[in-house]
């Protein structure tokens, strides 16, 4: 009996986080479609869009492992979720009358309440599933299917006028999303551990900071960041000039995001089986390359259309490789802080170099040269990985932490 009602609170558990997911993942569709976009109209050029995005990704390298210490020590994932998403959706409001210096205060506040939520998502996700670690991809999907929602219903309600404020009811759409997120944030578990972060962790984590196969992954997953920093910087951008409307914007990103639920639902667990996480890493890098690389040509509609179906491997395979790779090195009370030390050197370094550069060689040269060069740095990460990057076995953690308690 008591089996069944742990069954019973499993599956109810598991619901919550995929609605949750769910939630937290819609909210990107406004941001990755049409905030800048919406800059651009208000007047802010290349540059300016490309310094914005490089202020939030820095603010990123900060945020993220304040609110996974916090995380770790108070050994509860659940308040702190609720409290970013609660902030993100209130200091959002104040990007609706733009201008350059005030979005850069904006930016500040905002990426410091919205850049910890998908990396305490995953940690806490993961840790609660324990050993069954090749459900995240599942789980995760459900985040790709309310993004894809969000995006059709851009697609089917949006006029391409070409006016700022016609990009107001999906930016506004953001603000709506993350308020429900802090709703359902207290129905989600507080934590998936059994104990708090300690000064033995800590000793663990700066021995992986020193470790060569740690270094490798995180020198790799960096390079191929910079040119995902650039990408999502000004795909949006791309498009727009290419001659698509803000409806067809929604539309590409319907037929991305597609492709990547159906590599996170039905491949990702037997590729990482068959090819092992080092495999399946570098096959969304040589997605990047591809796909990046091919937007420095012209393109006729059809091929801008099929090369969307690109994003299973250069987000789906990427992601899944990369969160799964730290959560398997990370001591098992500290992995929201892994997680979010990663996603400071990802989303944060990677990010802020890849929109900075990738706004002054768009203003200097054009987006073809621009994304010509992303797809040559992934040919570079590629080559590397190939050559130095080790499959991790196990969790790397463990040995560390025996050996530092045995000392």
């Amino acid at each position: 009996m008591d089996g069944d009602n742990d069954s019973e609170a499993q599956n109810q558990t598991g619901k919550v986080v995929a609605l949750a997911y769910g939630l937290l993942f819609a909210a990107v569709a406004p941001l990755a479609g049409y905030l800048n976009l919406f800059l651009q109209r208000c007047g802010l050029t290349d540059s300016q869009i490309g310094t914005v995005a490089a202020t939030m990704a820095l603010v990123g390298i900060v945020a993220p492992p304040l609110w996974g210490y916090v995380s770790d020590r108070w050994h509860n994932r659940r308040v702190p979720i609720a409290l970013a998403s609660l902030g993100s959706a209130l200091v959002f409001l104040a990007f609706f009358k733009p201008s350059f210096p005030s979005v850069l205060l904006v930016a500040v506040l905002f990426a410091f309440f919205n850049s910890p939520l998908i990396p305490l998502m995953d940690a806490l996700v993961l840790e609660w599933l324990g050993d069954a670690r090749e459900r995240y991809g599942s789980l995760r999907a459900w985040g790709s299917w309310g993004f894809v929602v969000m995006m059709l219903v851009f697609g089917l309600t949006l006029k391409g006028n070409g006016k700022a404020q016609g990009l107001l009811p999906p930016l506004a759409s953001f603000v709506l999303l993350r308020w429900l997120l802090f709703v359902v944030a207290w129905r989600l578990p507080p934590n998936g551990g059994h104990r708090l972060s300690g000064d033995g962790d800590w000793h663990a984590l700066k021995s992986l900071f020193v470790d060569r196969q740690w270094q490798t992954f995180l020198g790799i997953s960096l390079l191929s960041t910079i040119s995902n920093g650039a990408f999502y910087a000004f795909f949006p951008l791309y498009l727009n000039r290419a001659g698509l409307g803000d409806n067809w914007q929604g539309y590409f990103w319907v037929i991305a995001v597609l492709a990547e639920i159906a590599f996170m639902a039905k491949l990702a667990a037997p590729l990482t089986q068959r090819l092992g996480l080092k495999g399946v890493m570098l096959l969304g890098i040589l997605g990047r390359m591809v796909r990046y690389g091919a937007y420095a040509f012209p393109l006729p509609f059809s091929v801008l259309l099929a090369l969307q179906l690109l994003h299973a491997l250069t987000f789906g395979a990427a992601h899944t490789a990369s969160v799964t790779w730290v959560s398997l090195f990370a001591p098992p009370s500290a992995r929201a802080l892994m997680q979010t030390l990663y996603a400071s050197i990802l989303m944060g370094i990677g990010n802020a170099i890849g929109a900075q550069l990738g706004g002054w060689v768009s203003e200097h040269w054009g987006l073809r040269v621009m994304f010509g060069l992303a797809g040559a740095l992934n040919a570079i990460a590629f080559g590397l990985g190939w050559c130095w990057l080790r499959e991790p076995i196990g969790n790397i953690a463990t040995p560390v932490l025996a050996k530092r308690r045995e000392g």
